[in-house]
């Protein structure tokens, strides 16, 4: 495990468990064995169940009395609920980008995109993975409304989970979604408010359907 020196212990041990539940190592509905956590990264098991409380509140565990942590499991309904939510969100980020932004505010889209596009070419999941995570971490810092910020944020675990379901679902999902980025910086650049909520409604219906499909994987198949 690598530690940062400016992240708390909690946190490094919440971001390292939760990077284990967005990309499956870790499935929905297992145990999470806070003693076996805390010997193989070497830190008390109190600091394990900080971290497990941390999760709790970005919807990636559930802490049962007598029975402790595990995974938590997504139902169709339960991604739909959340991308009916996201989508919302998300339209007034990005219209207030389109409103806002000025000379090289959009200087790290344009780079992050780029990798995007390699990625994809590469067929390098992972990577694609990262950068588009890396694309909506940039996105929110332009949401223009601390509240919409620290919620974007808040879901962020949450939606890191679902994308990397879909983008795992095949070829397909990476080529839809970069050009959905591409196009919305080009609407973005434009300023143009009212084909921006129309492309966030439209890929938002699409998304949520590609999300619920992959639901049954989020579950927990054994």
């Amino acid at each position: 495990m690598t530690f940062k020196a400016n992240d708390s212990l909690t946190e490094q041990i919440a971001q390292y468990l939760g990077k284990q539940i967005i990309q499956g190592t870790m499935q929905a509905g297992e145990r999470i064995q806070e003693l076996r956590i805390a010997s193989e990264l070497e830190v008390s098991r109190g600091s394990v169940r900080e971290a497990l409380l941390i999760l709790q509140r970005r919807h990636l565990v559930e802490i049962f009395p007598r029975r402790g942590a595990v995974v938590s499991s997504i139902t169709g309904q339960d991604v739909r609920h959340f991308f009916e939510l996201w989508f919302l969100l998300l339209d007034q980020a990005v219209c207030n980008l389109a409103t806002s932004w000025q000379n090289d505010d959009l200087a790290h889209f344009f780079e992050v995109t780029t990798q995007l596009a390699e990625c994809n070419r590469k067929d390098d999941l992972q990577g694609f993975y990262e950068h588009g995570v890396d694309f909506l971490d940039t996105l929110y810092l332009y949401a223009g409304n601390r509240y919409l910020e620290h919620t974007l944020k808040d879901l962020l675990p949450l939606t890191q989970r679902c994308l990397f379901a879909i983008l795992r679902a095949g070829k397909s999902q990476m080529d839809q979604t970069q050009l959905f980025l591409e196009n919305l910086l080009k609407t973005i650049i434009a300023r143009d408010t009212a084909k921006l909520r129309q492309m966030v409604a439209e890929f938002g219906q699409q998304y949520s359907q590609l999300a619920q499909s992959a639901a049954e994987s989020l579950s927990g198949r054994h």
